[in-house]
């Protein structure tokens, strides 16, 4: 669990602590492939390939942890800019294992880790089954039987496959069970895009099939399935590391970085993105210390925002545009802009939740402080930007 009062804001920053990771290294890291299992970095998902050498940058506030094949892991506190195959000595972290006292790498050897590799094995269960209901790239294992899920859509039901370059086509009917086999009309080769339709005969998507080896587990399996751009398989590997292994974060920026300033009356943007699915909620403290609902936009409007996905406001989301403060005077024209995430909706609990883009009254902001320090048993982690003004 990760708590803090909304008067106790940090900026971006998220202590992450290993759970049950033994074994520590020490060294460079060999240079290979690595596969990102959680980032609050714009620019990179869960199951995103790092390629051996590639430049990686995590701006200040932002957290990234990947994952080697040999069952490395190295977590990375910004600002870094560089190839993961070049980390500083090990000496020169101040002590490895941890990101307190402003250290910012971290590495472990994963596969002494028995409390995530237990998880990580069930994970691998699920890995090959493949769901028509998903578009895109999905990754099947050679030699091996592939089995394919019943889809949570109804209207694929039952669903008719077609290969769509030898033209044969089988209809899948899931009268048995929640999964049937692999069809043996539409041979599996890798490349070969099938397009899926539901009873109506009405074509809603199409997906392409990557044949792996399936030789070696957990990690290697994870970076495999990366390397192949099966993200949503990698998932099934990659979710209980990070559950594990980093807590729920946040970063908060704008696009001009983590201490911007601007002129009065300019628009601003901000720069958000969480490490998992999560509830979000942001609020403006204006010049004259009041406190101001801007995310979400209204009470009809979810707070949901997807893991990994980098969130800009104002834009779809939020439409009604941010301006820097006027100045008046000699007083400062500064504005805060507070976010929180959460593991689970807030909506009901939260004071102005009806009332976006209105200031709290001195009452409805004391109720919002104790209403957070409540949430003893909720994942809640905070941030904060100040917004300057010239």
């Amino acid at each position: 669990m990760a708590h803090r009062t909304l008067s106790g804001l940090v900026v971006a920053a998220l202590t992450l602590a290993a759970v049950g990771a033994v074994g520590f290294t020490a060294g460079r890291a060999a240079a290979e492939q690595a596969v990102v299992v959680a980032s609050t970095a714009p620019g990179y998902a869960q199951g995103q390939l790092v390629p051996d050498g590639a430049a990686v940058t995590v701006p200040d506030g932002a957290n990234a942890m990947f994952l080697f094949a040999n069952g490395r892991m190295l977590r990375i506190k910004g600002p870094f800019d560089g190839s993961l195959d070049r980390m500083p000595d090990a000496s020169g972290w101040g002590g490895v294992g941890s990101l307190v006292g402003g250290e910012r790498f971290f590495q472990t050897d994963l596969g002494a880790a028995r409390a995530v590799g237990t998880p990580m094995q069930k994970g691998e269960e699920q890995v090959f089954t493949l769901d028509p209901g998903r578009a895109g790239t999905q990754c099947v294992k050679s030699g091996g039987t592939v089995l394919l899920r019943k889809p949570a859509d109804p209207t694929l039901i039952p669903a008719t496959l077609r290969d769509e370059n030898r033209g044969a086509t089988a209809t899948l009917r899931w009268d048995k069970g929640a999964t049937v086999p692999w069809p043996r009309e539409l041979p599996m080769t890798d490349g070969t895009a099938v397009s899926v339709a539901g009873p109506d005969g009405r074509v809603r998507h199409s997906l392409t099939l990557r044949v792996v080896s399936a030789e070696g587990q957990g990690a290697e399996l994870a970076v495999r399935l990366a390397g192949a751009g099966c993200a949503t398989q990698a998932a099934f590997l990659l979710d209980p590391v990070r559950d594990s292994m980093a807590p729920l974060n946040l970063y908060l920026a704008t696009d001009r970085g983590l201490y911007p300033t601007y002129r009065s009356g300019e628009t601003v943007t901000l720069v958000l993105q969480t490490n998992r699915d999560a509830h979000l909620y942001c609020y403006l403290r204006n010049t004259r210390g009041q406190l101001t609902p801007i995310y979400p936009p209204g009470p009809s409007a979810s707070s949901l925002v997807e893991g990994h996905r980098t969130l800009t406001l104002a834009g779809d989301r939020m439409p009604v545009p941010l301006r820097a403060a006027e100045r008046s005077g000699s007083l400062s024209a500064d504005q805060e802009v507070r976010c929180f995430a959460a593991g689970r909706d807030l909506g009901a609990d939260l004071p102005g939740r009806q009332d976006a883009f209105r200031p709290l009254s001195d009452e409805a902001a004391a109720r919002l402080e104790r209403t957070l320090a409540s949430l003893k048993q909720t994942e809640l982690v905070m941030a904060q930007v100040i917004l300057r003004v010239e």
